[in-house]
């Protein structure tokens, strides 16, 4: 049986069961006055509620969708609107439930509460992803929402002066126009009804369980309405069936959290996956490949351009940077955990340098945390840098500095021969160019000092 069936069975079995009960023998379900349990009762509907509406608000800002916010603001509505209307006032003034307005707040207030929220509900099942402007988004939300929270409005101030309320279900003999509440009760749990088979449909449309569960809460909501409207008198001190199932339904919204918690990091964990394989692919392409696909060329090249000054040297520096950056991938995939930047430097920089110089890096306030992107320029600008001051500069030591205050400073500092700027031999001036535009795609800028006998000192800043 499919799991959505299988929910829809065990819910409206345990609410039909609930129902057939009280029916049957009303007096063990609405005949106990217990103020204490029914306000236990009341106040765990509105912290789990609470709870699973705050959930309901993380959907929305992850999906800006009207159908999202339509949803919180109907669960938020259900959790607490017995509890404003029928416990804090007995809290406040225990003897304002004689007074024949209050009870009429109390009865078309939450029945008017309950008929907006049923409102905003059916409507979600409807509406499609805000639009792209930001603006007519935003006037659409709010009439979705206002226009309902109007309507309950005036209904409820017109039934409160207008219409009695009466002290007894339909089973028990209640007469026009003091049944007025309780059919419209029925009307709201059919509307509840209606609402669990559209979240259902619009669940299994979506592939998004937490709306199926709260369409399996609606019916629990559903019976409820039943019950109130069929054997059980509205009084706030009485511990009736339909509480039982109110309960019941913030419950079944709670398990649908669950389950959207157990979604949603499961989601991060396959987006985080994604991304690593990705990030790997790249680094391969940008890195080994581009090695491996440089000493191809090079074996296959004319054997009067291999004797030519400077191809064994390339050959040389292709191989040690593919090794560098293999072994960079080894470790990046052995580790279960992110490298640190600074530790990522020193590796790369020690496998270019191979034993030829001392390296040492700093990181300055802990170093930047720079983002894949940026890491990644980070690494290659160091393993050129490194690679010019060991082949070209015969440097024996080789200093790094990454520091992040206003802005973030990376320096690459040697005590190899140096070099006149103004004229690079045309091996240094790839890695120098090289250098250059990785800075730019990053809108960094990159300097490089140098004086022969100097050393050599490449920095790069950005924003």
């Amino acid at each position: 049986m499919h799991a959505t069936t299988l929910r829809s069975t065990l819910v409206t079995g345990v609410g039909l069961a609930i129902t057939v009960a009280a029916v049957a023998a009303p007096s063990p379900f609405a005949g106990h006055q217990a103020p204490v349990w029914r306000a236990i009762i009341e106040t765990s509907v509105a912290l789990v509620g609470t709870l699973v509406a705050f959930l309901a608000y993380g959907r929305y800002r992850r999906s800006e969708s009207s159908q999202d916010l339509l949803i919180v603001a109907a669960i938020a509505l259900m959790a607490w609107l017995h509890t404003a209307f029928g416990v804090i006032p007995d809290l406040i003034s225990p003897y304002s439930v004689g007074n024949g307005i209050s009870e009429r707040i109390e009865v078309w207030g939450t029945l008017a509460i309950r008929l907006m929220a049923l409102s905003y509900l059916i409507q979600a099942c409807r509406v499609r992803k805000t639009p792209d402007s930001r603006l007519s988004a935003r006037s659409g939300d709010a009439r979705l929402l206002l226009v309902p929270a109007a309507l309950a409005l005036v209904a409820a101030s017109l039934f409160v002066w207008l219409v009695p309320i009466g002290d007894r279900g339909l089973l028990e003999g209640t007469r026009w126009p003091t049944a007025i509440s309780s059919l419209l009760q029925l009307v709201e749990a059919a509307l509840f009804l209606f609402a669990f088979h559209r979240l259902t449909e619009r669940a299994r449309i979506q592939s998004d369980p937490f709306l199926g569960w709260l369409g399996a809460g609606c019916v629990f909501f559903g019976f409820a309405a039943i019950n109130y409207a069929l054997v059980a008198p509205d009084h706030s001190s009485w511990l009736r069936s339909g509480d039982l199932l109110r309960a019941a339904a913030v419950g079944t919204w709670a398990i649908g959290a669950v389950w959207e918690i157990r979604s949603y990091w499961s989601t991060i964990a396959e987006s985080t996956q994604r991304e690593t394989r990705r990030q790997v692919a790249l680094d391969l392409h940008d890195g080994l490949a581009q090695e491996l696909a440089l000493l191809a060329a090079f074996m296959r090249a004319p054997a009067r351009q291999r004797d030519e000054l400077g191809w064994s040297s390339q050959i040389e520096g292709a191989a040690d940077r593919a090794l560098a950056e293999a072994r960079r991938a080894i470790t990046a995939l052995a580790s279960d955990r992110p490298i640190p930047l600074e530790e990522d430097l020193a590796h790369t920089a020690n496998s270019v340098s191979s034993g030829h110089a001392e390296v040492r890096v700093e990181a300055a306030g802990g170093g930047p945390d720079p983002d894949p992107l940026h890491r990644e320029s980070i690494v290659r600008i160091v393993r050129e840098a490194v690679t010019n001051a060991v082949r070209h500069g015969s440097a024996s030591r080789i200093a790094i500095h990454v520091e992040a205050e206003e802005s973030t400073l990376l320096r690459i500092s040697d005590n190899g021969m140096g070099f006149e700027t103004d004229d690079v031999p045309e091996a240094g001036r790839l890695g120098l160019t090289s250098m250059r535009e990785r800075a730019e795609a990053l809108g960094a800028s990159l300097t490089v000092r140098s004086e022969p006998g100097e050393g050599t000192t490449v920095e790069m800043l950005w924003p």
